[in-house]
């Protein structure tokens, strides 16, 4: 888990391993969002109780990425946890991991001043959902091919979590997955980096450079497999992304008015990500899901807005996009290699 991710990069192009050249090759990519992931839970769970035929949701995808929530939900659809118990995480487990907002300006001001001091959430609360949703499993148990970003300090340095599904990805099968959704989930302000003593090493929250992971899982797919750009399905679903907005002035001044520059950037990354995904495959083969409007602003840690919201939203999203998700779920895949895993 704690290695050089630098200094082990491949210096050669990857050998490619053979796929059907009949056969599609499909991708489920997950975003970023907190609380929010409730939205994505609960659309997953719609489509594994519409389509899904008494399967679980990931018997049709090909590979499975999810960043920080997204990644938490990949790896529990990858282990084969039913969506309805993925959404039970986020029902149950939220409310202890976030507590409500405080309320007024006085409690918003306190809390503004805290966040600047230390992380708003108490990640063991986090911790504890994950070692009890996840127990001693590791990596390499999930039947799915996985891609989860995470973003390593304190010297800076990218770091994404596989699945042993090419000889090449020797390195994570046997991290506990509790650790890799730790990893993938530590967002700046409002949860404390996941700590290694031993190496000195801090995981950050991947959506810091992949908020939305479809181009992550796009290059990881076309490097390690022989297929074709137009044999790849993409459903890229997201959490909400509300463009951030500085004014001349503002964008013009100094630190305070971009002290809160993460959101830009995650907005640009996130929105970036899809545009070029349909660019390299087409618009068709690159479906985008995501709430708008008063949802997609509702903050990362409001849990009571996030209930009573979300659920219905994806309701209302899937049937609106009924017809364009049956492509992904007309017949099941193959289990992935496993190179190195049992």
């Amino acid at each position: 888990m704690f290695t050089n991710r630098r200094a082990n990069t491949l210096g050669v192009r990857r050998e490619r391993q053979p796929w059907p050249k009949d056969a599609l090759f499909k991708i489920l990519a997950l975003d970023g969002g907190g609380i929010r992931g409730l939205y994505t839970a609960e659309f997953l769970r719609l489509c594994e109780l519409t389509f899904g035929r008494g399967a679980k949701l990931a018997s049709y995808f090909d590979m499975i990425s999810g960043t920080s929530t997204g990644g938490i939900i990949a790896l529990g659809l990858g282990l084969g946890i039913s969506t309805p118990d993925i959404v039970g995480f986020y029902e149950g487990d939220g409310r202890k991991i976030f507590p409500p907002l405080t309320d007024g300006w006085f409690g918003k001001k306190l809390r503004f001043i805290r966040a600047a001091r230390r992380p708003t959430l108490n990640h063991d609360e986090l911790e504890a959902a994950l070692k009890r949703r996840f127990g001693k499993r590791v990596l390499g148990d999930a039947a799915t091919r996985l891609v989860i970003p995470a973003f390593m300090m304190p010297k800076t340095e990218i770091a994404v979590f596989k699945t042993d599904h090419h000889r090449d990805f020797r390195h994570d099968h046997a991290t506990p997955v509790w650790q890799v959704a730790r990893a993938t989930s530590a967002a700046p302000t409002y949860l404390k980096g996941l700590e290694h003593s031993e190496s000195g090493k801090i995981f950050i929250d991947g959506g810091l450079w992949a908020n939305n992971p479809t181009m992550i899982a796009l290059v990881d797919a076309i490097s390690a497999y022989d297929i074709s750009l137009d044999q790849i399905r993409i459903l890229s679903i997201g959490t909400g992304n509300v463009a951030f907005e500085l004014n001349a002035e503002e964008a013009l001044s100094g630190w305070f008015a971009w002290r809160e520059v993460i959101k830009a950037a995650m907005y640009l990354t996130t929105d970036n990500a899809t545009a070029q995904a349909k660019l390299l495959l087409g618009p068709d083969r690159c479906i985008r899901i995501e709430p708008t409007g008063a949802e997609a602003s509702i903050e990362m840690d409001d849990y009571d807005a996030a209930l009573a919201q979300l659920p219905i939203r994806a309701l209302q999203d899937f049937e609106a996009s009924h017809e364009a998700l049956r492509q992904f779920f007309a017949t099941s895949v193959q289990p992935r290699e496993k190179h190195y895993s049992a």
